[in-house]
């Protein structure tokens, strides 16, 4: 199955709040061509920026443009080619006088139903999209090919920092000297030791427990 195809149509409409001659300008350095040209593509009628595009390229066409302050369409040229080779509906032919038998069985039965209004087919198809409508007039000018950048972007100045007062030392070397720290002090003048042996807590005795069994009994089995 072939890929859709779209084509970016222009009617030379605005995105809200964007100023007309900055959109003009935008125009002039995107597509390369002097302010007359941008006239003619703000004259109102339809105007092809470009055609042949897949949906993504498509994509990247109306969002470049609308960033620019213009408001575009994504056609689908498949089905524009669908509607022109629509073939078309023949409208019904009108309905001959009827013969005095039938008038007399239609003039019998006349009070008994009405009849259904007949449909055309013609109404009911819908009205081709407002991007289908009048006659696009294709851009005379060069176009970039899809994945190319229309808006350059914003080169950003280095920063400038002085670096003349810096040096670099050897690989290896200690930046900074190690220092060892003090060896702690303790005032022991306070403590005695006993001789190894010595008990300094006495044992508290612990006096045995005291049961009372006087309510148990050996079962007889077991004596």
């Amino acid at each position: 199955m072939a890929e859709q195809q779209f084509a970016i149509v222009f009617r030379g409409a605005l995105v809200g709040g964007a100023d007309a001659a900055q959109v003009r300008a935008n125009f002039a350095r995107l597509f390369n061509i002097d302010a007359a040209r941008v006239e003619q593509m703000f004259g109102g009628q339809p105007v092809i920026i470009k055609k042949g595009l897949d949906l993504l390229g498509a994509d990247k066409y109306k969002a470049a443009l609308e960033k620019a302050g213009a408001v575009v369409e994504m056609v689908d040229l498949d089905a524009l080619e669908a509607a022109k080779s629509a073939p078309a509906v023949a409208k019904p032919a009108a309905a001959t006088a009827p013969t005095p038998a039938l008038a007399a069985t239609s003039s019998a039965t006349a009070g008994a139903s009405a009849t259904a209004p007949s449909l055309d087919p013609m109404a009911a198809r819908s009205a081709p999209p407002a991007a289908l409508r009048g006659t696009p007039q294709a851009l005379a000018s060069s176009m970039a090919e899809p994945g190319v950048m229309l808006v350059e972007p914003v080169r950003v100045a280095p920063a400038a920092i002085a670096t003349e007062h810096l040096s670099m030392a050897d690989p290896g070397t200690r930046l900074i000297d190690y220092v060892a720290p003090p060896e702690p002090r303790y005032d022991l003048s306070g403590l005695t030791l006993d001789p190894p042996g010595v008990v300094l807590v006495e044992p508290r005795k612990t006096p045995p427990p005291q049961f009372d069994l006087s309510a148990l009994a050996l079962d007889d089995a077991a004596r």
